[in-house]
C-alpha cells in the first residue's frame, strides 16, 4: 500500500472562516503542477480521499483532472481549530540515555484531535497488504498527526507546505517513510504554507 498525504493548495486568509476558504490563483497553479507530477509519477492511484473543507475539495477537483480515481469525502479529515504546535505532548528529556517523560497539555485537545485522525487513518489502511495507492487531500495538522501516529512519536512537530506530500509505503510489515514535506513538483517561487 502506498499512502500519499497531500496538503491543499494555498488558500485565501479571511479571519475566522476556516471552513469556507477558496484557493488563490497561486494555490490553483500549485495543484495543477501537483496533478501533472502525480499523473507522470504515480499512474496507479486507486482512490482519493479528501477533507470536507472547501480548500481541500477544490484541490481534489483540480487533481481529479489528472488522476481519474474515485473520490470520497471524509469528515474526520477536517483540520484542527487550534495551533497544534501548542497542543502537542512535550518530551521533557529528549535523550535515549536520560530520564525522559511527556508533559501533556491540560486541555487534552491533541488527544481528542488525534482520535478523530485515528478513525480516518484506520479506514484508510484497513487492508495495508493490498496493492493500492491512496491520495489523501487534507491539511497540515491532520497529515502531521497521521505521520506521528504511524511513527508512534507524538512529540514531533511536522511542517508541511501547500501541496507538499508526506509519502509512505507499507511493505513487509514496515512503514517506509519516503518523503516528508516532499514537493518535487513546485519551483522555489511557488512554495508557500
Amino acid at each position: 500500500m502506498r499512502l500519499i498525504l497531500v496538503r491543499h493548495g494555498q488558500a485565501e486568509h479571511r479571519g475566522d472562516e476556516e471552513d469556507n476558504l477558496y484557493l488563490t490563483d497561486l494555490g490553483k497553479r500549485q495543484v495543477e503542477l501537483l496533478g501533472q507530477w502525480l499523473a507522470e509519477n504515480e499512474p496507479g492511484v486507486t482512490a482519493i480521499v479528501c477533507s470536507p473543507l472547501r480548500r481541500a475539495r477544490e484541490t481534489t477537483s483540480v487533481l481529479n483532472r489528472y488522476i481519474h480515481a474515485p473520490v470520497k469525502v471524509d469528515d474526520d479529515l477536517r483540520e484542527t481549530t487550534h495551533d497544534l504546535y501548542m497542543k502537542l505532548p512535550r518530551l521533557v528529556h529528549p535523550s535515549d540515555s536520560g530520564p525522559h517523560y511527556f508533559i501533556m497539555p491540560a486541555d487534552n485537545y491533541y488527544q481528542r484531535f488525534a482520535e478523530q485522525t485515528r478513525r480516518v487513518l484506520n479506514r484508510l489502511i484497513e487492508n495495508p497488504e493490498a496493492v493500492q495507492t491512496k491520495i489523501v487531500v487534507c491539511h497540515g495538522g491532520t497529515a502531521g498527526t497521521m505521520v506521528r501516529m504511524l511513527l508512534k512519536c507524538h512529540s514531533l512537530d511536522i511542517w508541511m507546505h501547500n501541496t507538499a506530500m508526506h509519502y509512505l509505503t507499507w511493505q513487509d510489515g514496515l512503514w517506509i517513510l519516503r518523503g516528508i514535506n516532499y514537493a518535487p513538483h513546485l519551483p522555489a517561487t511557488f512554495i508557500t504554507g
